[in-house]
């Protein structure tokens, strides 16, 4: 779908109209599942998770005054969602919660595969915005307001990730 599609969507979506929501819903609800599945290290409550942000964005649509932001608003949503899941679990167990990213890798892909291994690696802020550069396909300038950060630090996180990538690509062979 294009952008400009996307924005007429939106603005539908604004006024009510239920279509918009159920074509918005499944243009993006697949990736912000992924998206959840690897903040989480889980994708169990992923889809949970999920659920969560489109009753939300349901709620406050209106509040959207650029419907251009729309995709980085969506992705936004969906990682301070997994933050609070994250903190909520955190607080129903006893034991602290542990970070599983290189297992949420593993699962995604075979065991044997170097470049997820490579890229579980990675620290956690680089390794986002891999996920969300390579993986989502989200523009630079969408990941800077996704993540919250300067435009020019995605740059150099990604100029990092493929650096610490290719030094562990080179070096296993």
């Amino acid at each position: 779908m294009q952008q400009a599609q996307l924005e007429l969507l939106v603005l539908a979506m604004q006024g009510g109209d239920k279509r918009a929501f159920t074509l918005l819903y499944r243009h993006y609800h697949a990736d912000l599942r992924r998206f959840a599945a690897y903040l989480l290290a889980n994708p169990a409550p992923a889809e949970d998770v999920v659920q969560n942000v489109w009753l939300k964005i349901s709620q406050r649509i209106g509040r959207l005054q650029d419907p251009a932001v729309f995709t980085s608003w969506l992705y936004r949503a969906v990682r301070w969602e997994a933050k609070d899941y994250k903190k909520q679990a955190a607080q129903r167990l006893t034991e602290p919660f542990t970070d599983q990213h290189d297992a949420a890798v593993t699962q995604l892909e075979p065991p044997d595969n170097a470049l997820a291994h490579a890229i579980a690696s990675l620290p956690l802020d680089v390794r986002e915005v891999v996920q969300l550069y390579y993986l989502h396909e989200l523009a630079q300038q969408q990941i800077a307001l996704v993540l919250d950060i300067p435009e020019g630090t995605v740059k150099s996180r990604l100029h990092r990730a493929r650096n610490l990538l290719h030094q562990a690509l080179t070096k296993e062979n």
